[in-house]
């Protein structure tokens, strides 16, 4: 049986927003395309951060007043230190990494000359349950 990889079961292609995006923009961007985090890039595009529905809860909870967490910006309130995987990586590998992080997604990145990473896709547990049904 050949070996699955995180490229044959991600979403290709990411929905994201600016480190300067309001959290307010960024909800209605989230509602708008229904999903649960964005990733969020700096002015070239390079992988920032990742802002969750989970870290916006956390932020309100903080102790910030609800207007002052929807007129900040996201780079306030999201999570920096994102867990990434590769395209190639092995699917067993990528469950791993969920499990070991407790999270619901994996930012997908392709490095860059640069050392930088550049986000090409999401690998979400929803994802996962579905590549197992097939």
């Amino acid at each position: 049986m050949e070996t699955r990889r995180v490229s044959d079961v991600m979403h290709h292609g990411v929905i994201a927003c600016p480190v300067e995006t309001s959290v307010e923009d960024a909800i209605a961007l989230m509602q708008s395309n229904r999903i649960h985090a964005l990733v969020v890039v700096d002015g070239p595009g390079y992988l920032a951060g990742i802002v969750s529905q989970t870290d916006l809860l956390r932020a309100w909870q903080g102790g910030s007043s609800y207007e002052g967490v929807m007129r900040g910006p996201v780079s306030e309130v999201m999570t920096r230190s994102v867990v990434t995987c590769m395209p190639e990586m092995e699917l067993d590998r990528a469950v791993q990494l969920l499990n070991r992080h407790r999270i619901h997604r994996l930012v997908v990145v392709e490095e860059r000359n640069d050392g930088r990473f550049w986000p090409v896709g999401i690998l979400s547990m929803s994802d996962l349950v579905r590549a197992m049904g097939s």
